[in-house]
């Protein structure tokens, strides 16, 4: 590509630029003539279509063309431009140094170049190469890429790959606190195992909602509704659900999906829910806000065993440790357990930022 010759005003992508017009030369040994002058501007609009930038300038600085830069450098004419003004403070000694060493040694390099501010961030990758004008002079060709986007993109990933990790952990733990719990707490391996997957089932029900959200969280109605779903009719007139559907977050989904089902289970093996007139009502409600300005919500589950009251339980065991105490202090909030001789009631009070 030749820029030297006449030149000729063009504007592409907002910028205005020249282009050289050369002489004629061979095209092929079968005779075909073309004009390198004419085939210039189709190679520089497919240049810019490609969102590849160009600029080239001699070796005192001064910028010949320019055109097809990212759209977070300056709206500069080649005539207007230095390194300083078009690179800015930060990019252009890097660039400097770079265009020093290739203009001894003739060898190409590329650098990244990247900035990164408050209120923005941008990454483009630059190319430096000797360039031979037609006169035998040399001038420095820098051609410029935006890897944006793509920096964007892989930044986006390793958060999330960070925060994949983060939940695995965290649910790793609560798994080996949960095996380790009912293992100690379980009279041979048959009732290990169907309390320990009843525990797990739990957990994967409310990870599925919080997946299905993109890792926003899942609704306090439907995370119930799932809970339910494993050991009722889904239209069970004994239940009722009211209040505030709240969205909980990850962590919040999964603890008080596990609540839920320790006291569903509670309720199906002894309480209201092993009764026909006996009667679940589960709501959650908003409690004002605290000192720190995060709202405080309230999850309560009322059970009334109805007319054949409760059947008989033994000691507490690990479903009481999760309410009264895993629970509440996974979400920084405070629970409340009763069990009464005409039902039950827990109150789980925790603060939504």
């Amino acid at each position: 590509m030749n820029f030297a010759g006449h030149t000729a005003a063009a504007k592409a992508g907002g910028k205005i630029f020249e282009t050289g017009v050369g002489s004629t030369h061979a095209m092929s040994e079968n005779g075909l003539q073309g004009t390198e002058g004419a085939i210039a501007p189709l190679l520089l609009s497919a240049l810019q279509s490609a969102k590849v930038g160009v600029a080239l300038k001699d070796t005192n600085g001064r910028y010949m063309y320019l055109s097809g830069m990212p759209a977070y450098f300056p709206d500069l004419i080649a005539v207007e431009a230095s390194d300083e003004s078009l690179f800015g403070d930060d990019w252009a000694p890097r660039l400097a140094e770079v265009e020093s060493r290739v203009m001894a040694d003739g060898a190409k390099s590329t650098i990244e170049l990247i900035r990164s501010t408050n209120s923005q961030f941008s990454a483009c990758q630059c190319t430096v190469q000797r360039y031979r004008l037609g006169n035998s002079r040399y001038a420095i060709l820098l051609t410029v890429v935006d890897l944006t986007p793509e920096r964007k993109r892989e930044d986006t990933l390793k958060a999330l790959l960070l925060e994949l990790s983060h939940r695995s952990k965290n649910l790793l733990a609560i798994v080996q606190g949960i095996a380790a719990q009912t293992a100690r707490q379980s009279e041979n391996q048959e009732s290990f195992l169907s309390k320990f997957r009843g525990r797990i089932a739990a957990l994967s029900s409310a990870q599925d909602l919080v997946t299905d959200s993109n890792w926003n969280g899942a609704r306090f109605f439907e995370l119930a509704a799932r809970q339910f779903a494993r050991y009722v009719d889904e239209h069970d007139p004994r239940i009722a659900m009211e209040g505030t559907d709240l969205l909980l977050s990850p962590n919040g989904a999964t603890h008080v999906g596990l609540a839920l089902h320790e006291l569903i289970v509670n309720s199906t093996s002894h309480g209201a829910l092993s009764h026909a007139d006996g009667s679940v009502k589960v709501s959650c409600t908003s409690r004002g806000s605290n000192n720190g300005g995060s709202q405080i919500f309230e999850i309560r589950w009322e059970e009334d065993y109805g007319s054949e009251g409760m059947r008989p339980v033994g000691e507490k065991r690990f479903g009481t440790t999760v309410l009264e105490r895993i629970v509440p202090a996974s979400l920084n909030g405070e629970a409340n357990y009763e069990i009464g001789p005409k039902g039950t009631r827990y109150r789980l009070n925790f603060p939504v930022p």
